[in-house]
């Protein structure tokens, strides 16, 4: 709730403001008098809402220079948007006695410094039009205009002061140590939902960089996780490392202190990257506290340790030499040790890809001259010599074409999922594939794929042992759940028809 600003502008972009400056009528003064929404006895007045909607509409404008459009729906959902976050502001009112708050009217007059100088230096609004746009957003003079600049700023303050001293107040209290979920006779705090939410959400954020950093527009790049999605995966996350914790809890399983260190240090890898104060503040946004997230990473890695173990000692039926020898049979090519060496220009484009080929195809052409033509052509990825390689190194449809070929060859275009590739084939080292050449390599894959194949189903099975119970179904950032319980315990009240009007 980084109220008003943060919120707003970005939905005003599409709005209709359509304001009347020709007086007030009588029952325009009964309108700017009715209330908009009342929380207990308190009511909250359209004229106030229009104060905050105008000084919206002005700060949009003098950021970006552009009047705002017509769109009532979006209208509406701006002036929602900013009666919800009024009733809130009046809802931290009523406890704002017991955290012994006040506002800072130090911070409050900064605020109003900071905003008014960012619309005065704004290039859009020079003093030629300056007091003509604020009458044409509903201003009569910049006195008015002024005095909704510290409405604005008190609001903002308001809530954001009052945001900081509640997570002081609150922090490895309530929310952070009340039971999540249960399983068998097991509790799990909230703190370690937390620490788990925290982790994905940092993991997603890295990701999203990385896929943006690498992806140079990408469009089959994998969409980031919504707020949603990461925590219904931290969900069942949580679920499955409670089985194990509970399994291990009752087979009493043994795992050193050294163990467990060692995996909270590879769970804690984004604990590094960002740095302590960084992850600090993160953690104590979410009213933990330090010795809380260690105890959860602590948690966490038990559960995790556990398992490794079970995955340990699973039981499995070991492949034995005919099962080589089946598996060799099916796939020989996977473990032929034959080379071919080649040369290759990559592009995305087909037509491009039979230009190049009709060309390295002419008699007399040299592949090492045509890779020069195309490196620094923007339509071609790859222009290099991809030296000796395997039939399992490459793709298979890239083996396919390329083992088929004669040494000497140049064939082409080979689609694969990476594009139409143009190959000359430069060398050729043909091996007949022995079975004893491979043999213990085949038994290794095939005991890492059995053993996998057992813990998968050993996982599915502890899951399905032990019963679940989540106790906090709408488990979200504290400050959020804090909001939430007060609309529950208080009287709220909107008028939808006078905020439309």
């Amino acid at each position: 709730m980084k109220i008003i600003i943060n919120k707003v502008v970005g939905i005003v972009v599409s709005l209709l403001f359509v304001l009347s400056v020709c007086g007030c009528t009588v029952n325009e003064e009964k309108l700017a008098s009715s209330a908009v929404a009342k929380v207990n006895d308190t009511e909250i007045l359209k004229s106030q809402m229009d104060e905050i909607v105008n000084f919206t509409a002005v700060y949009y404008y003098a950021t970006t220079g552009q009047d705002i459009t017509e769109d009532e729906d979006s209208f509406k959902t701006m002036k929602e948007d900013i009666v919800n976050d009024m009733v809130e502001r009046e809802l931290l009112k009523t406890v704002a006695d017991k955290y012994d708050y006040k506002v800072n009217e130090k911070e409050v007059e900064e605020g109003v410094n900071n905003l008014l100088a960012g619309i005065e230096e704004s290039q859009y609004m020079t003093n030629d039009d300056y007091l003509e746009i604020l009458q044409k957003y509903g201003f009569k003079d910049e006195k008015s205009f002024k005095e909704a600049a510290k409405t604005y700023s008190e609001a903002m303050t308001y809530t954001n002061g009052f945001m900081d001293k509640f997570r002081n107040e609150v922090q490895g209290k309530g929310y952070a140590t009340s039971t999540y979920m249960t399983v068998d006779d097991i509790e799990v705090p909230a703190y370690v939902y937390y620490y788990i939410y925290i982790q994905k959400t940092i993991e997603e954020e890295y990701n999203s960089y990385m896929n943006s950093y690498y992806s140079s527009g990408d469009s089959s790049t994998t969409e980031s996780k919504t707020p949603e999605e990461i925590k219904e995966d931290t969900e069942e996350t949580i679920k499955e490392k409670a089985a194990f914790y509970a399994e291990g809890t009752a087979k009493k399983l043994e795992v050193t202190e050294e163990t467990i260190n060692n995996i909270k240090e590879q769970n804690s890898t984004y604990d590094s990257m960002y740095g302590s104060e960084t992850m600090e503040s993160v953690y104590n946004a979410y009213g933990i506290t330090k010795k809380q997230y260690d105890e959860a990473a602590t948690w966490v890695a038990t559960a995790d340790a556990y398992k490794d173990k079970l995955h340990d000692e699973v039981s499995y039926e070991k492949p034995t030499e005919d099962d080589a020898k089946k598996e060799f049979e099916k796939n020989t090519k996977q473990y032929d040790t034959s080379t071919v060496s080649a040369k290759h220009i990559l592009t995305q484009d087909k037509d491009l890809a039979k230009e190049i080929y009709e060309q390295a195809k002419k008699e007399g052409a040299n592949f090492d001259d045509l890779m020069s033509k195309y490196q620094n052509d923007e339509s071609v990825e790859q222009a290099s010599d991809l030296g000796a390689f395997k039939y399992s190194d490459m793709v298979e449809e890239f083996s396919e074409a390329v083992f088929d070929a004669e040494k000497g060859e140049v064939i082409g275009p080979v689609k694969t999922e990476y594009g139409y590739h143009v190959v000359y084939v430069y060398d050729k080292n043909i091996v007949e594939p022995k079975f004893e050449d491979s043999m213990d390599q085949i038994l290794v894959a095939l005991d890492a794929d059995r053993k996998a194949e057992a813990a998968s189903k050993l996982d599915e099975e502890i899951k399905k042992e032990h019963k679940y119970d989540i106790l906090r179904t709408e488990i979200d950032e504290p400050f959020n759940m804090f909001m939430a319980d007060l609309k529950e315990n208080n009287k709220i009240k909107t008028y939808k028809s006078i905020i439309k009007k």
